[in-house]
């Protein structure tokens, strides 16, 4: 049924007789033409579109917070390159000489390659030269110097782990960490600009609504004022009148004032490329473009539960605290074994025209040591075994809690936006209906059978509802913000799938 086919029916309920609808549907259009044609140039509507995809786009390319949150990655990434240092092959050499009174002692030259492998073995790859005639015999190389390839083995501690993959390890959890940051600072951070650009709508659908209500008691002072000076009301319904219209220019005044607060709010978000603070771009109005309803119900609780175990910044970076946890463990278990190392390393002249690793010449020629060494009561190992047993404990119970708010704040938002949507249609309605019956009570007054004070607050009603909409419109936003925050998937603030 039709606006027009509903004010109608309204109308004949409110005693309008059957014979007189055309009657009354004409008095019902004319008000309704003049009234829309006396709002059009009062409400200000003006602006060009500003939707919150376009504000968010601005945000994530200049906002200071969002450079910030890049160079968290950043860092984190930075410190992971200095644990792969641990592996970088090193190249050592040395020069020692000693002359004295004439007499050459000694010269020494020793230069070594040490490559670190990721099982924890070094390889090394050395030449040493000796010449004079003080030299100790334990350093003595034949006349043009020796070169040795070598080995060294973790037999106990460093086996299955040791510092520097430690220290790795420790790297990649704080790299996932500081991604898990700069997400979350970037989602928070249009958590809260979704929250103010529906606060920006909402000012701005309250300022339009206050326009209107103004516009239309100063449309209705005017009539009232020509049916005293026809005789047809009394003179005191221009005090009515009047008294209407003071109440909401007092409405707009406060409407026009929190939307200058909104706008500065929103304002705020807006930098430059060179990271200055940038005003809005010439004179726009907010859209609800980006914050369409439906789409998102108690159906795909499941998926987005998954996305949130996967993509939630704050359990990411529980998880990442786990795993170093894991990682410290794993370390202070190696501390309870014993050290032993062994090296081995073949030895050969330089220019020897034999093969380096032929068996039957590294028999007689190479170097061997092993080392064993350990403490007797294990005190320091055993503490720090079960301090980070204690540690990896703590964060596990940690996860497991932020695992179980996360689902419920996903819950909480995907249920805040499916009331919203029935509330929204709802209201819609209300809306719908508020209008009806004052156009109704419109045509009641100028039949002389109601009085201005009705009408009036048959308006009031009418301003009332539209606000209440304007309000869960706004709230859409936040509510997208929620879930997106809760989820860590941003395309859910702005797409309604």
């Amino acid at each position: 049924m039709t606006r027009r086919s509903l004010a109608i029916a309204v109308a004949g309920a409110l005693g309008v007789a059957s014979t007189g609808h055309a009657q009354a549907r004409s008095r019902l259009d004319s008000a309704m033409i003049r009234t829309s044609a006396l709002i059009g140039t009062r409400v200000d509507t003006s602006g060009a579109p500003f939707a919150f995809p376009a504000f968010v786009d601005v945000i994530l390319a200049n906002h200071p917070v969002a450079q910030q949150a890049r160079l968290v990655a950043e860092q984190a990434r930075a410190e992971l390159r200095t644990a792969w240092g641990a592996f970088d092959p090193k190249l050592t050499a040395t020069w020692d000489q000693k002359r004295s009174g004439g007499t050459e002692y000694f010269k020494y030259f020793d230069a070594e390659m040490k490559i670190p492998l990721p099982i924890g073995a070094d390889v090394t790859l050395a030449f040493d030269r000796t010449m004079g005639r003080y030299v100790n015999p334990e350093r003595g190389t034949a006349s043009n110097g020796t070169f040795s390839a070598g080995i060294s083995i973790p037999l106990g501690q460093r086996l299955i782990t040791d510092e520097r993959r430690t220290a790795l390890q420790l790297a990649r959890a704080a790299r996932d960490a500081g991604e898990a940051e700069r997400t979350g600072i970037l989602n928070k951070l249009l958590f809260s600009a979704a929250k103010d650009y529906g606060a920006w709508y909402e000012t701005w659908r309250r300022r339009a609504i206050a326009q209107e209500g103004e516009a239309l008691a100063a449309f209705r002072l005017q009539a009232v004022r020509a049916r005293v000076a026809n005789g047809e009301s009394a003179p005191i319904d221009t005090v009515e009148a009047l008294l209407e219209l003071q109440r909401r220019e007092v409405t707009r005044f406060e409407a026009e004032a929190s939307f200058y607060v909104a706008t500065l709010n929103l304002t705020a978000y807006l930098w430059d490329v060179e990271g200055r603070p940038a005003p809005l771009p010439g004179v726009v109005k907010p859209v609800l473009l980006g914050f369409e309803r439906g789409g998102l119900d108690s159906t795909r609780l499941a998926g987005l539960l998954e996305t949130a175990t996967t993509r939630n910044p704050d359990l990411l970076k529980v998880q990442a605290k786990v795993q170093q946890a894991e990682a410290d463990r794993l370390f202070a278990t190696q501390g309870l074994l014993p050290f032993a190392e062994a090296k081995l390393s073949g030895l050969g002249e330089r220019g020897n025209t034999e093969a380096f690793f032929d068996r039957a010449r590294l028999d007689d020629n190479y170097k061997a040591g092993l080392t064993i060494s350990t403490p007797l009561l294990l005190l320091k190992e055993r503490g720090k075994f079960s301090s980070t047993g204690a540690k990896l404990e703590f964060q596990q119970f940690e996860r497991e809690r932020l695992r179980r708010d996360v689902e419920f704040d996903v819950r909480a938002a995907i249920f805040d936006l499916a009331n919203l949507d029935r509330l929204l249609d709802r209201q819609a309605a209300n809306v719908r209906n508020a209008r009806l019956l004052r156009d109704a009570e419109q045509i009641r007054f100028e039949n002389g059978e109601s009085t201005l004070l009705i009408l009036n607050l048959r308006e009031r009603l009418v301003l009332e509802e539209a606000t209440k909409l304007a309000a869960l419109e706004a709230k859409v936003a936040s509510a997208r913000g929620a879930l997106a925050l809760a989820t860590g998937d941003r395309a859910l603030l702005t797409i309604g799938r």
